[in-house]
């Protein structure tokens, strides 16, 4: 039984089509992490330049429900009541509140966009009965992707919780200082701190991001390489059997050597090379449009003396002109016709041949 290829012998780069089926599948390289860092430095974004707007609202907000407490604590409760009151709440930070979301989601999608593009994936959501195999659930469960997946959710939380850290103690002294402090201040510089442990963590997050981004496309670029044999099987199946094409070419070439030599012994006359070359040229000197000689067949070595046993077995004139049987070979295909620098001396040689013709009929 022949061994199941394993990732030591997928040493050849994933072909185009092999990327265009897994994306089919809805495998691409996607780093999550890189979505979530972005859009959370989106949100931090929209805070930093909206959240005067947002903080104005909520406070507007509070101050209207205090200053309604006297009123609104003497209404029963009811269902209609409370959905009211919350619709209110929520009508009164809406605007607001989606000018710093709405940011956040446009980059997650933009950002998930760059790494995958757009594609539709039916294949990823179809049934699929080795998607539910315990034991390929495991080896998923155990793999690499997964490794990194669980190390890297565990490095965010300790290198974020390490940052805020690090960045909170480098603040300790003016930490230590607000204690005599006015509220002003002291609210002014704690804020300061936390902007500046929220921006070490954000960074923080994007390094993180990054590394899992980079990592997913060499992760993916891994799991997409092929071996030689799936390769050749690729090329057999989208390119068609090498021997079999070999074999058609050399039906249709069969064909078109039989149909070119069916034609030889309507041929006016064949210009040879002795022992290489012939060319068989027909010319009707009836016809209305009064063309140029035609080549009707041609061929070289054997093809070439096969054209000269059947001219000479249908009394077509054979003429021996070495460079010009080279020139027609070389410059006219068949069916094509002579060359116009070539007309003196195919002229020539159909004057040769109707001078021959009319001393054999004693004209």
């Amino acid at each position: 039984m022949a061994e199941q290829p394993d990732k030591q012998q997928k040493t050849e780069e994933a072909t185009p089509q092999r990327r265009r089926e897994a994306r089919e599948k809805g495998q691409v390289a996607l780093s999550t992490e890189a979505v979530s860092a972005m859009s959370l430095a989106a949100v931090a974004g929209s805070f930093l330049i909206l959240g005067g707007f947002l903080a104005q609202a909520v406070g507007g907000l509070v101050a209207t429900s205090i200053e309604g407490v006297g009123t609104k604590g003497l209404i029963t409760l009811e269902s209609d009541t409370a959905a009211a009151l919350v619709t209110d709440s929520i009508r009164g930070i809406s605007s607001e509140f989606f000018l710093v979301v709405v940011p956040a989601l446009l980059v997650a999608a933009l950002v998930g966009y760059g790494q995958a593009g757009l594609q539709f994936a039916p294949k990823a959501v179809s049934l699929d009965p080795a998607k539910i195999n315990p034991a390929k659930g495991v080896k998923r469960l155990f793999s690499a992707r997964s490794f990194v997946r669980a190390t890297m959710a565990l490095a965010k939380v300790l290198v974020v919780m390490a940052t805020i850290g690090v960045l909170a103690w480098l603040q300790a002294p003016k930490v230590s200082a607000l204690g005599g402090a006015e509220l002003g201040p002291a609210l002014q510089m704690v804020g300061s701190i936390l902007v500046r442990c929220v921006a070490g963590a954000l960074l923080a997050i994007l390094a993180l991001g990054l590394i899992d981004f980079l990592f997913q496309r060499n992760q993916h670029t891994k799991d997409l390489r092929m071996t030689r044999e799936e390769v050749k099987q690729e090329m057999k199946n989208t390119e068609g059997d090498p021997h079999l094409k070999a074999r058609v070419r050399q039906i249709q070439r069969e064909v078109a050597s039989r149909r070119m030599m069916a034609d030889v012994p309507s041929a006016t006359v064949v210009v040879t090379n002795p022992t290489h070359y012939a060319v068989a040229l027909k010319y009707d000197r009836d016809a209305a449009d009064g063309g140029a000689p035609k080549v009707v067949a041609k061929g070289v070595d054997a093809v070439a003396q096969r054209i000269k046993k059947v001219a000479a077995d249908a009394g077509v004139t054979l003429f021996e002109d070495r460079p010009l049987a080279r020139a027609l070979h070389a410059r006219a295909e068949i069916g094509d016709e002579v060359p116009a620098d070539l007309f003196e001396a195919v002229a020539a040689v159909l004057a040769y041949v109707y001078r021959v013709d009319r001393r054999a009929v004693g004209v």
